[in-house]
C-alpha cells in the first residue's frame, strides 16, 4: 500500500474523530447570493420568458425553481427585507436608507468565520463607512457616498472601491466591474467559506446597449442613450454575468459546496412588455402591489445531485432568506433581532421543509407621491390575496385585482382565506398608507456624506 492510500486512510480516520458539530463546520457551504434589479419571473426562460436566459434556466434545472418567490413591489423595501429577514413594519425607514441598528446576514455569517463581500448597488445610504458597518469586509459598489444624479452605472460607470473612486472610461461597464470584483473575491477566499452578495446593476433603466449589443463598439455615444429595445440585450449580459460566477466556482472546484440563490428585487420596469413562450405578454409592475410587481424568479442550487424534484410551489418571501442563510451556515437568529422568515434550506436540500401557508408584505415606498400611492399591507396564498381594508381577491381568475369578492360571495374556501387572514391583520401593528417610516438614525461616524466629485474623478 503506498504512502498516499495510507495518508487517505489516516485522514478518514481522524474525520471519523471528529465531532460531529466539527464536521459540520467543515463542511459549511459558500454563499452566493445575486438579486438582480427589476427583472420579474417573466424574464427567465425557466418561466416561460423569450430572452436568451441559458446560464439561469440551467441552474432552474439542476437545481430548485421556486414558481411563488416574493420581494416586495421596489428596491430599497426588497433589499431592507432581504437582508435583516424583516418584514418593512419593523424597520423601513425612508426610501434608499437602511437603519444603522439593524443587523444583517453578513453579520450572521462573519460569526461562523465567513470572509464577506458586496458588489453591485447600495442605495442604503450614502457613506462608505456603511458597508462595514453593516457586515461586508470588501465592497464595490454604486450609489454609495454618491447618489445617481452624480454618475450611472453602466458605460463609464461611477464606482467606489474599498475606500477609492474607480478611475473609468467609456469603454469600462459597470456589471463587468463588479463581477469582476467578485470573482476576484472568491479566487481569493477558495480557501476559506465566504458570502458573497451581488446586488447587481442589471437590468434597471436607463435601458442602454451592453458591451455585446451590435452598437456597442460602433455608437459610443449611443452607449448613454435610452432605448427600451435595449432590454432584451440587458437581461442576456445579466445572465452572462451569473454564467461568469458559475463557470469560478467550477473552475476552483467549489461548485458543489456552494449556495447560489438567484432572485429579483421587485417587477420588471413598467415601460417593459415581455413576449412568452405562449404567445401572451406581461407588462412590468415595478412599484405595484400586483402579483407582477412583487412575483420574481426565485432560483436556489446546491451542486448537483440533490434535487430529484426541480420545481416547487412552495411560498417564499424575502424574509427567509436570511432564516436559510443561517441554517445553512450554522448559525441561531438572536431571538432579539425579531426576524419573521422560515428557512428554505430543506427544500434546496432535497426535501420537504416546512413550507409556507401564506406571505405578508407590508409596503410602503416613502419615496415618491406616484410610488407613495400604492402603499398598502397585504397577505396571500396562491390563489387568494387581502388587503388591509378588507379587498380580497381571487388572484387565479382576476389576477389584475379588477374586482373584490364580497364578503360571502367568494364560496367557502376563499371565505377560510378571509377569516384567516383577517385574524393574521388583528396581530399587527396599527397602520394605514401615509402612516411614517420607523424613526431615523444616524449614528456617529456613519453621517450622509456631501462631497463633491472632483473633474478627475
Amino acid at each position: 500500500m503506498g504512502i498516499m492510500k495510507h495518508y487517505q486512510i489516516i485522514c478518514l480516520l481522524l474525520m471519523a474523530c471528529l465531532p460531529l458539530q466539527a464536521q459540520q463546520k467543515n463542511n459549511l457551504p459558500n454563499i452566493v447570493l445575486i438579486l438582480a434589479d427589476d427583472m420579474g419571473k417573466e424574464c427567465l426562460g425557466a418561466y416561460g420568458g423569450t430572452y436568451n436566459t441559458p446560464n439561469l434556466d440551467r441552474l432552474a434545472k439542476e437545481g430548485l425553481q421556486f414558481n411563488y418567490g416574493f420581494s416586495q413591489p421596489l428596491c430599497t423595501p426588497s433589499r431592507v427585507q432581504i437582508m435583516t429577514g424583516k418584514y418593512n413594519y419593523r424597520n423601513y425607514v425612508e426610501f434608499g436608507y437602511l437603519d444603522p441598528l439593524q443587523k444583517t446576514f453578513a453579520h450572521l455569517v462573519k460569526q461562523a468565520g465567513y470572509k464577506t463581500a458586496i458588489a453591485g448597488k447600495w442605495q442604503l445610504g450614502n457613506n462608505n463607512k456603511l458597508p462595514a458597518h453593516f457586515g461586508f469586509d470588501q465592497y464595490c459598489l454604486w450609489q454609495l457616498t454618491y447618489g445617481r444624479a452624480k454618475g450611472e452605472r453602466y458605460a463609464k460607470p461611477l464606482v467606489e472601491q474599498d475606500g477609492r473612486i474607480l478611475p473609468v472610461t467609456d469603454d469600462d461597464y459597470g456589471p463587468d466591474i463588479f463581477t469582476n470584483y467578485l470573482l476576484q473575491f472568491i479566487e481569493q477566499n477558495k480557501n476559506n467559506r465566504f458570502l458573497a452578495y451581488y446586488p447587481m446593476a442589471l437590468v434597471h433603466d436607463p435601458f442602454l446597449p451592453t458591451p455585446d449589443s451590435k452598437s456597442w463598439e460602433t455608437d459610443v455615444a449611443g452607449r448613454h442613450k435610452k432605448d427600451t429595445a435595449n432590454f432584451r440585450d440587458m437581461v442576456a449580459y445579466a445572465d452572462k454575468e451569473v454564467g461568469r460566477i458559475i463557470d469560478k466556482l467550477k473552475q476552483l472546484g467549489l461548485y458543489e459546496n456552494t449556495i447560489i440563490i438567484f432572485t429579483g428585487d421587485n417587477g420588471t420596469g413598467r415601460p417593459i412588455v415581455t413576449p412568452l413562450k405562449d404567445g401572451t405578454t406581461v407588462r412590468g409592475g415595478k412599484g405595484l402591489t400586483l402579483s407582477r410587481g412583487h412575483h420574481v424568479p426565485l432560483i436556489a442550487n446546491w451542486g448537483n445531485g440533490r434535487n430529484r424534484k426541480h420545481v416547487t410551489d412552495d411560498l417564499v418571501d424575502f424574509t427567509d432568506v436570511l432564516a436559510t442563510i443561517a441554517e445553512a451556515t450554522g448559525q441561531q437568529v438572536p431571538a432579539a433581532w425579531e426576524t419573521d422568515g422560515v428557512s428554505f434550506l430543506p427544500q434546496i436540500k432535497g426535501e420537504k421543509g416546512h413550507p409556507r401557508k401564506w406571505i405578508f408584505s407590508h409596503y410602503s415606498p416613502l419615496h415618491n407621491a406616484g410610488e407613495n400611492k400604492h402603499a398598502n399591507e397585504f397577505f396571500r396564498n396562491h390563489r387568494f390575496k387581502l388587503y388591509r381594508d378588507g379587498r380580497l381577491y381571487d388572484l387565479e381568475r382576476d389576477p389584475e385585482e379588477t374586482a373584490p369578492l364580497p364578503e360571502g360571495s367568494g364560496g367557502a374556501e376563499a371565505e377560510a382565506v378571509r377569516k384567516t387572514f383577517t385574524a393574521e391583520f388583528a396581530k399587527l401593528p396599527a397602520w394605514k398608507p401615509g402612516d411614517p417610516g420607523k424613526p431615523k438614525v444616524i449614528l456617529p461616524g456613519l453621517e450622509p456624506h456631501k462631497i463633491q466629485i472632483a473633474k478627475e474623478d
